[in-house]
């Protein structure tokens, strides 16, 4: 069957939203009428049922197509072998691109005028408009009659129309997802759309081989690169092959190319492009490895991993505080102790300037929205740049960047004049509670957490320590409203729930003021002296266990577990801890995502000591995660303590809980190695004591 590139794009749009969609949304991404989307949809609606679905229209949700998966694979599948029709005019122009990059000598309007289905004066007509944008990569588009249609200039500035011809019609998702489905061999079809006539500009049978070459790139680097930075470098080593294959030689300035050995992005680049020497058996020229340089000094860093500001050069702190000062007297509010701010701009400042100096360009996704929302303060940070860069130019992609670090430093400064101090609760306070606190920490400065505590303590504490309530697991004695649940994890919507509730909640302030007394040195003394005594008995007793568990159930392999822990003498009897165990595991997930683990943890009268034991199964097993899906793990962390505990115990116990939502900690137990796992948390818990040792007097 055949259809129109429309109708292609609106079932695109069906299979993409298949929580519900409405024809308005639909007319606005087509950018066509409400009522074409409804005539065309007539049409539509015989296909969808020809493939075993159906098309219903659900109040308040719109249309949703409906079937089993498998039916929708399948027509997903018909849809990419479909040839349209007719392409639309932003698709005739794409393609026309795609062409007039590839070719290797002049092409004919009538060849064009034929391929497309459209008259030669429609050509000539998409050629006049696209005339600017080749200008702006310093291209030339030749038009002579009797010679054809031409692109001419720099191969380098070629390779950049290329990315950004790709960059401005697929976002980062569709990307991913193409580039995936072609590494996975999916068979590849006649089909001549604009997305495929783009890809044909990246080499499909090159990516497997460049990928593998750059898995391994974050251990190259002394910083991992953000998605979008991958994604463009896979791209450009993809060129790189394909036009070097085609004959065509880039060139980069000697003095420049001298500049850029001495960096450290030179010597991975190197290691690259000989890897890619092996893959292809193709030389590769050394002003190449210059601008696979060029590309990984230029990549957007993840924030995360760059040191403090103390460890910039001094130019980029001297540009990042100006940049700062201009912003606070323009807006009225002091951004100079917002040390996160400093810190953000300084890692985003030093690729930024890398890129406006080599006239690299970068996409903004979040632009348009930025100028909506912040349409002020967009202006004023144009003209700070305009000041502090006055020999650059600055793209407005760049300057949506900045205002979006300003941006939140502003909503950051609005709501630190308030402070809220927070009570964890979780069943045992030994297990995620501390999870939870480090997540909140991280993500929501204005909270403090006064305490994490069990739920059976709970009662015990003066409401007067704290203005609320987040839990991990339900809470009897208070009604849903009183308190704010979540997972361990602490996710992104939940971020957004508990600052939905700060917007609106007011500390209730007492009239009492609580007396804290002050421990002498003495009770610190002790508190310390417990502190330690308990960490090295963890550890002394910390074993990593096997159990066979092919066809045992998740009660049998924590029997196991539990009675091994029996004949050690840390419990008394198995079977109440056990039944403590899955009666904690339904308050709320208990699997780490990402780590193939599952923490399980209580407090019981039938536990003698303190116990942190580690059990690898055989065979992994399925259970709910923190975060609300479910995961499959193939290690039990199984953290024990009697009911009455000192506080020393929990601090110690939660620490240990703490340091298995970190990466670091997931390969050291992906070791399974006992000796390598105990001198991990020792290290650990050793520093955690030190800190506590340090006091103030």
């Amino acid at each position: 069957m055949n259809i129109s590139s429309r109708q292609r794009h609106i079932l695109e749009i069906l299979l993409r939203e298949l929580d519900g969609v409405t024809i308005g949304k639909i007319a606005e991404e087509v950018q066509v009428s409400s009522r074409t989307v409804h005539r065309e949809l007539d049409e539509l609606e015989k296909l969808i049922t020809s493939h075993g679905l159906k098309l219903k229209k659900k109040a308040g949700t719109g249309l949703i197509i409906q079937g089993n998966k498998e039916k929708l694979n399948e027509l997903k599948q018909a849809l990419s072998e479909i040839t349209p029709i007719e392409y639309t005019p932003a698709e005739r122009k794409t393609v026309i691109l795609c062409t007039l990059l590839e070719a290797k000598e002049p092409v004919k309007i009538i060849s064009l005028a034929y391929d497309l289905k459209v008259t030669p004066a429609t050509i000539s007509h998409d050629l006049d408009h696209l005339n600017d944008w080749i200008k702006q990569f310093n291209l030339e588009l030749v038009r002579r009659r009797g010679y054809g249609i031409e692109i001419t200039g720099a191969e380098a500035s070629k390779r950049k129309a290329i990315s950004a011809l790709i960059f401005e019609n697929l976002n980062e998702s569709q990307l991913m997802e193409l580039l995936k489905e072609n590494i996975q061999n999916k068979p590849v079809t006649t089909t001549d759309t604009a997305s495929e006539r783009l890809l044909n500009l990246i080499p499909k049978e090159k990516l497997i081989a460049i990928e593998n070459t750059l898995r391994n790139i974050s251990e190259l680097l002394s910083y991992p690169l953000a998605d979008s930075a991958f994604i463009g470098l896979v791209i450009h080593l993809s060129l790189v092959i394909e036009r070097i294959t085609k004959g065509e030689k880039i060139k980069i300035d000697p003095d420049y190319l001298k500049e850029l050995e001495g960096t450290p992005e030179y010597q991975v680049a190197k290691q690259i492009v000989a890897q890619l020497e092996s893959s292809f058996g193709l030389p590769i020229p050394v002003d190449e490895i210059g601008f696979v340089t060029m590309h990984l000094r230029g990549a957007k860093l993840r924030l995360s991993q760059i040191g403090s500001p103390e460890d910039a050069n001094a130019e980029l702190i001297a540009i990042a505080k100006n940049l700062i000062h201009f912003c606070e007297e323009k807006v009225g509010v002091n951004l100079s102790e917002d040390r996160s701010l400093l810190h953000d701009l300084i890692t985003h400042l030093e690729p930024a300037i890398h890129r406006m100096k080599r006239n690299m360009k970068i996409r903004n996704p979040m632009l348009d929205i930025i100028k909506k929302d912040y349409p002020d303060l967009f202006q004023i940070v144009k003209q700070a740049a305009k000041e502090i860069f006055p020999r650059l130019q600055v793209p407005d992609e760049e300057i949506g960047y900045l205002v979006m670090h300003i941006g939140s430093s502003l909503e950051r400064a609005s709501r630190v004049k308030k402070r809220f101090r927070v009570l964890i609760v979780c069943a045992s306070g030994i297990g995620s509670s501390k999870m939870l606190a480090s997540r909140l920490a991280n993500s929501i400065p204005e909270i403090q957490v006064r305490r994490n505590v069990s739920v059976f303590e709970l009662n015990n504490i003066d409401e007067s320590e704290y203005d609320f309530i987040v839990s991990t697991i339900p809470i009897p004695s208070k009604k849903p409203e009183e308190y704010i649940r979540v997972s361990p994890m602490l996710t992104d919507k939940e971020i957004e729930k508990i600052y939905s509730f700060l917007r609106e909640y007011e500390p209730v302030t007492s009239g009492k003021t609580q007396q804290t007394s002050q421990p002498n040195s003495l009770q610190q003394l002790e508190s310390l002296h417990s502190l330690l005594g308990h960490a090295i008995d963890l550890m002394k007793n910390f074993c990593l266990l096997q159990i066979e568990n092919q066809s045992l159930s998740k009660k049998e392999i924590l029997s196991k577990a539990c009675e091994t822990l029996v004949s050690k003498g840390v419990i008394i009897q198995s079977e109440p801890v056990v039944h403590q165990l899955l009666e904690r595991e339904k308050q709320g997930g208990l699997g780490v995502p990402d780590a193939k683990l599952g923490l399980f943890h209580c407090r019981s009268d039938q536990v003698t000591q303190p116990s942190f034991t580690m059990h690898v199964l055989s065979e992994p097993i399925p259970i709910k995660s923190m975060d609300e899906g479910t995961i499959e793990i193939d290690k039990i962390l199984l953290l024990l303590s009697p009911v009455s505990i000192p506080n020393e115990v929990i601090a110690v116990l939660s620490e240990i809980s703490a340091l298995l939502i970190e990466a670091e900690t997931n390969r050291v137990l992906e070791s399974h190695d006992e000796s390598q796992i105990r001198q991990y948390f020792v290290q650990h818990l050793y520093r955690f004591c030190s800190e506590k040792m340090n006091i103030k007097e």
